[in-house]
Order: structure tokens, then C-alpha cells, then sequence
């Protein structure tokens, strides 16, 4: 009878042993979780502020180009301003890029993923209606500057010139981004 009373206490005492195992090591775990969660929220607060600090810059961008070029495009000094034009647009595409590669990172970081704070979450919200803007606004000023070589080039061909200039071109297409079925930012 000792024997059975014995072999019921030692498997009492692995069973609550057991137990306390597996609790223990899912709190481990939790911790674990829970750390890296902070971690990569981290690393999201600091993509987002250095996406936000190169849109700042494209908006600044964008601004002096309108001031400094698209708005003194005249047929007269089209032709002499036409490489200096195009060097700044290339300039501004190449923020664009730089823009892409951090929306791509953050995609990586939010897409799927919902984090515990919600500043965080509404970073991961919003860099993609900005990204969409920033896209888009950058095409439609190519469409702008596009528009006007056009019509400088039909102003050279009723004079029977031979002035031609090309268009700036680009393999960027409007996006969607948010896929909200809108495209924020086109001005078409």
C-alpha cells in the first residue's frame, strides 16, 4: 500500500513539474516575443523618420523645381536650358528611388503585422498613402514638363525647324499603393 500511496505523490510531483516546465518556458517565450516585438517597433519609429525626412526633402525638391523651372519654361531658352532641365528632373527621380527602397522596408516590417502601440501602427498606416503621393506627384510633373516639350516641339515644327527635344522619360507608372482604388497624388 505504500508503494501505491508512493508511486500517486511521485506522479503528482511530475505532473506539477511538467506543468511548471511548460509555463515557464511559454513565459520565456512570451518575454521573448515581447522583445523583439519592441525591438523591430524600433526599427519601424526609425525607417519612418528617415522616409519622413526624405519626403520633407522631395516636397522641398518639388517646390524649387516648380519655382526654378516649371514655371520659367519658355519657348526662347527651352532649348539652351534643356540639359540642365533634365539633369534636375533625373535628380528628382533619383529621390523617388530613394524613397522606394525605404517604402520597401517598411513594407517588410508592417505589411501583416499589427504592433502593440499605436503610433506604430499608424506609421505603418500612412507611409504607404505618402509613398502613393510621392509617386504620383513626381509623374505628374513629368507630365507637366512633357506637356510643354510637346508643345515647344509643335512650335519648332510650324516654323518648319528643325529643333526637336525630347521628352523626359521614365519607366514609373501611377500607383495605388494603399489599393484604395484611388491614385492620391495625380493631378491628371
Amino acid at each position: 500500500m505504500n508503494y501505491k500511496k508512493l508511486s500517486y505523490i511521485l506522479l503528482a510531483i511530475s505532473f506539477v513539474m511538467i506543468i511548471g516546465g511548460g509555463v515557464s518556458s511559454f513565459l520565456i517565450g512570451l518575454r521573448a516575443d515581447q522583445e523583439l516585438t519592441n525591438k523591430r517597433m524600433l526599427v519601424v519609429n526609425d525607417q519612418f523618420e528617415e522616409f519622413s525626412t526624405n519626403t520633407s526633402l522631395f516636397e522641398n525638391a518639388r517646390d524649387t523645381l516648380y519655382v526654378e523651372v516649371l514655371s520659367n519654361l519658355f519657348f526662347d531658352t527651352m532649348q539652351q536650358n534643356d540639359q540642365t532641365v533634365k539633369t534636375r528632373l533625373s535628380n528628382f527621380e533619383n529621390m523617388v528611388d530613394e524613397i522606394t527602397k525605404q517604402a520597401k522596408e517598411l513594407d517588410k516590417l508592417c505589411d501583416n503585422v499589427y504592433y502593440p502601440d499605436s503610433s506604430v501602427n499608424n506609421k505603418c498606416n500612412n507611409y504607404k498613402v505618402i509613398y502613393e503621393q510621392v509617386v504620383n506627384y513626381f509623374l505628374s510633373d513629368i507630365a507637366v514638363y512633357n506637356e510643354n516639350i510637346k508643345k515647344f516641339n509643335d512650335y519648332q515644327k510650324s516654323l518648319n525647324s528643325n529643333i526637336t527635344l525630347k521628352e523626359y522619360s521614365t519607366n514609373k507608372k501611377y500607383i495605388d499603393y494603399n489599393n484604395d482604388k484611388e491614385f492620391a497624388g495625380k493631378e491628371e
